[in-house]
């Protein structure tokens, strides 16, 4: 079979490993729909001894690691049509659903995501830029957030960075089962700060919590924060031989280890702090009353989905907490879903290659007018890629999944739709076994139609009519050189693609530079490319490859810009040539009336310099688009320059200063 070759280093970091998962007790085989009926905990014992049962089987079989896995493009977690507002905002998932970045603008001033600091940028004129103010963070800034006046930051307390549990990389990798990569004794932070006077920003309010931030959403003006807490477990046995006695061998070890671990233990804390840093409050997060289980247990993880009005600041928050490990989440208007990998299915010799042995389960929280509750739970078969593989319209659940293996040639993508019927997500409809022996490598699901990107060899984009969700069917297919991890509507018609070229070498497919594609689905059976652009040689990378908030469109103005750390080769003649780093920062493109790629110019952002004596290399890159100017952004700098004329010298702003 025929698979690309990864030989750069700096590609690698881009790319997740996508693992497979061990199957907790109870986990049901088959890949249709289990009960759905979640269930809270009649009292503090009976939630004890499930959260023990749960880490004593939380053990993975070592024949998994058999599984020859392939690498996939992932993400760490768009508006379609923005309105004419004269600036960009952060690119999202689903309309309505806002995301939090590293950069925030009202059009005026930017909020800016510094490591401990966050500062306000009076952005116009760019001539007189300056630091209006700023608000510095006991921790380190994770994103943020700008509703009407008032700035949303998530952090990690300086005394809540937790410490590494497993020390195995490749546990690290796993994208499935219990999250071992996740630290214990860590805490995130809420800050809410009134910015309506942007040179005397106040802190508000400062809520801490026990665990790691796992994803986060606003909608109709409410915050939702989604935590995933491990406790401080004692030493367990990670791994079992495969068989049932073996299992149970190591259950039973795991269950005397942890006899000494008391219900405080398993359970997230918060803490709640004045504007002056004063405690208000603290106590046990989530109650035992607002914890549910699903009815096939699935691990004894605690995600908490924390509620903040943005609205009305006074009002306390609220928390609901789940038992189980989750992976993914996708949130839209109405609902937020939390997905799991299970391994499901016998260990045995023979096995391995059964190409539904993977499951995709789905939680349903409903979030309507800002109060959450538990409301279905679905299955179905196969893996996700990330979270751009649902998509939620009319009330019903589109989903895109992979079962099989690239390597054995069993490969098979799959769209399910799913519908609420009681606390069931049922699975009305669905389309597969599309594009077999390939992989899924980017999905969107943009109202009543569907995309699809897999790739072998070259890059089958597949459209979808979704409008029957009793009957999807897949209604126009285009080949095109390399594949795309990420795909934007650009309006009704057009969609535009972020991806890798490739060549074929020695019958494999080679990666090269970065590749942007434009294709025009105005005849939904007959899709078309009618523009592409590529953007340095082999070894090229963007954050744009993994996180569309990297990337910024104003719809209104079609100007686009992303992060671009660029490669240039030597020896043209040689594919394998991995090139030197040339160049760090932001291009920006107009995109013209026949939709192809107008090239307006480029903002160095980073050389790997010495700034303040410290070698460094932006973590992020970031591009605003305000009045007539393209504003480039680092945790260090800003840049800014007229979008007619992206030219040195650029007028900068050092936030180091």
């Amino acid at each position: 079979m025929k698979r690309l070759r990864y030989t750069d280093a700096l590609t690698l970091v881009f790319l997740l490993i996508l693992g497979v998962a061990a199957c907790l007790s109870g986990c049901a085989g088959g890949t249709e729909i289990g009960n759905p009926e979640a269930v809270s905990f009649p009292s503090n014992q009976a939630l004890a001894a499930y959260l023990e049962d749960q880490y004593a089987r939380s053990a993975l079989p070592t024949t998994l690691w058999a599984l020859d896995n392939d690498a996939q493009p992932g993400w760490t977690d768009n508006k379609a049509f923005a309105g004419e507002k004269g600036y960009s905002e952060t690119n999202i998932q689903e309309a309505g659903v806002d995301e939090s970045d590293t950069v925030k603008t009202d059009g005026t001033f930017l909020y800016v995501a510094g490591e401990k600091e966050v500062r306000i940028i009076s952005a116009l004129p760019p001539q007189s830029m300056q630091t209006a103010g700023s608000i510095r963070v006991n921790g380190l800034v994770n994103s943020l957030y700008l509703y009407e006046k008032t700035l949303v930051i998530l952090y990690t307390p300086s005394d809540g960075e937790g410490a590494q549990w497993i020390y195995n990389d490749n546990l690290k990798m796993i994208d499935v089962g219990m999250p071992y990569w996740n630290p214990i004794r860590v805490k995130s932070g809420i800050i809410l700060a009134d910015v309506s006077v942007p040179s005397a920003p106040s802190v508000i309010k400062d809520i801490q919590i026990d665990g790691s931030l796992f994803a986060s959403r606003v909608t109709e003006g409410n915050l939702h924060v989604i935590s995933q807490f491990i406790p401080d477990l004692p030493d367990l046995e990670l791994w079992y031989d495969g068989t049932a006695s073996g299992r149970e061998a190591t259950v039973e070890s795991n269950r005397q280890a942890l006899q000494s671990m008391t219900l405080d233990d398993y359970l997230p804390s918060y803490a709640l702090y004045d504007g002056s840093g004063d405690m208000i409050k603290e106590g046990r997060l989530v109650t035992t009353e607002n914890l549910v289980k699903p009815a096939t247990p699935s691990g004894g993880t605690i995600v908490s989905l924390i509620t903040v009005s943005l609205s009305d600041l006074a009002k306390d928050f609220s928390a609901i907490g789940f038992v189980a490990d989750i992976h993914h989440v996708y949130a839209s208007t109405r609902a937020v879903y939390m997905i799991s990998t299970i391994y499901q299915g016998d260990t045995g010799e023979g096995t391995l290659k059964d190409p539904e042995i993977y499951q995709t389960r789905i939680y349903q929280f409903d979030i309507l007018n800002g109060s959450v509750a538990y409301s279905a739970e679905g299955e179905v078969s196969g893996h996700i890629l990330n979270r751009f593989s649902l998509g939620e319209y009319d009330n019903i659940l589109r989903i895109a999944t992979t079962t099989g293996y690239v390597w054995d040639g069993s490969a098979s993508n799959h769209v399910f739709c799913l519908k609420k019927e009681d606390k069931n997500l049922a699975a009305i409809g669905r389309l597969e076994n599309l594009a077999p022996g390939e992989r899924l490598y980017s999905a969107r699901f943009i109202g009543d139609r569907g995309f699809l990107v897999t790739f072998e060899e070259a890059d089958p984009l597949f459209t979808l009519d979704l409008s029957d969700p009793y009957h999807p069917m897949a209604v126009g297919e285009l080949k095109t050189p390399g594949y795309a991890t990420y795909l934007h509507p650009l309006d009704n018609d057009h969609l535009l693609a972020i991806g890798k070229d490739t060549v074929s070498v020695d019958n494999q497919a080679l990666e090269q530079g970065l590749r942007l594609s434009v294709y025009d689905v105005t005849d939904f059976a007959v899709p078309r490319l009618v523009a592409s652009e590529k953007i340095g040689d082999r070894g090229t990378v963007s954050e744009a490859l993994f996180n569309q908030k990297a990337i910024t469109f104003l719809a209104e103005k079609n100007l686009l810009a992303l992060p671009v750390n660029l490669n240039e080769i030597k020896d043209p003649e040689n594919p394998e040539d991995g090139g030197a780093n040339t160049f760090n920062g932001l291009y920006v493109y107009r995109l013209t009336d026949d939709y192809g790629f107008d090239f307006l110019g480029r903002i160095p952002l980073s050389d790997g310099g010495e700034t303040n004596n410290a070698t460094y290399y932006p973590d992020w890159y970031r591009g605003v688009f305000m009045d007539d100017y393209i504003y480039a952004l680092t945790p260090y700098t800003v840049k800014a320059a007229p979008i007619d004329n992206i030219v040195e010298p650029f007028i900068t702003l050092d936030l180091m200063e």
